[in-house]
């Protein structure tokens, strides 16, 4: 089975290392996966030195991000909409060019913002699965540079894959049909996490780690601004790590929140790190503050790591963690309500081992192997 996957324009982030996630662990399974990307970078190399063939095309998203400086929206909406037509005719030759379209069996796109995968369905009637990701408008404020999109989707793909209940809700309301709609958790490449064994001690310092994107979306401002509501007989004692590729603007803010709340020496700046699921298990609370995450991978790894997970209430996050169960879920944007599920935890010690025993056990339905067994099950759905 030889099957063409299109890759996000970008090469950072969830979206990334899922695609890298599913064609090795499909490649396992006896599928030849050809990788096609944007542009070529590091992403290429690492799924190249797994023995897969990767091309780059040059497409561009049908979907990105607003600007973040206002005035810049009404110059950049035209200008990203040119690009993305103007990259279609030569990302399709590209592909044409260096594959033999006519033995590809299926296609798979990574990320419901590139659509270049319906041209090729419609052009050579090749079976199309899409992944839904992320929600587009609610978590990164997205905008869409052709007409009609989801009815466009529609046309050109047979099966989506929603990476939890709520982006599969949110899709609908848009649009897309519900029949071709199947909800498929993510999965984790967990054999590479390395498990926490030594839980802390009643008294001993509280040690926090955020990981993902450091921006306006992912909310590590609600982390540090619940750190400065402690109570003063417990703040001194916790410590935040903040790792993550970042937005230099949405830094600056959180350099002045750190220095108005006077924690300068319990919040780092880790940026971006290759052995995360080494160092995660020297941490004893995982956050993730996100306004709206579509799964969360770095919460699936909290999980799994036995860490105890602290998750807000938006967004997939309570799909995933189980409050009071396996991890504490807050009311977003309450920065009192997460200072207090932090406050519980640096006095419960006992309780936290509990937590991440249950949530190393419950995470592993979030595995890598059991993801591409059942995407491996929609493909021969399709065939």
């Amino acid at each position: 089975m030889r099957i063409l996957y299109i890759g996000d324009q970008g090469s950072v982030g969830g979206a990334a290392r899922a695609l890298v996630e599913v064609v090795t662990e499909v490649k396992k399974f006896g599928v030849e996966p050809i990788v096609v990307t944007s542009v070529y970078d590091n992403l290429n190399e690492e799924i190249e030195s797994y023995g897969i063939s990767t091309i780059a095309c040059g497409h561009q998203s049908a979907m990105n991000p607003k600007s973040p400086y206002k005035w810049k929206r009404p110059l950049k909406y035209p200008y990203e909409c040119l690009r993305y037509y103007k990259s279609l005719p030569g990302a399709i030759k590209t592909i044409e060019e260096n594959i033999d379209i006519h033995t590809i069996d299926l296609i798979h796109t990574n990320s419901a913002r590139n659509d270049i995968g319906c041209l090729l369905r419609n052009k050579y009637n090749i079976p199309h699965v899409m992944h839904i990701r992320e929600f587009g408008q609610e978590d990164f404020e997205c905008c869409v540079y052709r007409l009609n999109y989801y009815k466009y989707l529609n046309q050109g793909t047979d099966r989506f894959l929603a990476i939890s209940k709520a982006v599969a809700n949110s899709w609908t309301r848009k649009g897309i049909n519900s029949s071709k709609l199947q909800v498929l958790y993510d999965g984790v490449d967990i054999s590479k996490i390395q498990i926490k064994e030594n839980y802390r001690s009643r008294n001993e310092d509280l040690h926090m780690v955020i990981t993902g994107g450091v921006c306006n979306a992912k909310g590590q401002h609600l982390a540090i601004e619940a750190m400065g509501l402690l109570p003063d007989m417990i703040k001194p004692h916790v410590y935040l790590s903040i790792i993550g590729w970042t937005d230099p603007r949405y830094v600056e803010r959180l350099k002045k929140i750190i220095e108005s709340y006077k924690l300068e020496e319990q919040v780092s700046f880790l940026d971006a790190r290759n052995d995360i699921y080494k160092v995660l298990k020297d941490y004893d609370v995982g956050l993730t503050c996100s306004r709206s995450e579509g799964f969360g991978r770095v919460t699936a790894e909290y999980l799994y790591a036995g860490l105890t997970a602290i998750g807000a209430d938006t967004g997939a996050t309570s799909e995933l963690i189980k409050d009071q169960e396996t991890g504490l879920i807050f009311s977003y944007d309450n920065v009192k309500d997460l200072s207090q599920k932090i406050v519980e935890c640096y006095r419960n010690p006992v309780k936290m081992r509990k937590l991440g025993l249950n949530a190393h056990k419950d995470a592993e339905r979030f595995s890598a192997v059991r993801n591409a067994d059942e995407i491996l099950e929609v493909y021969h759905s399709l065939l």
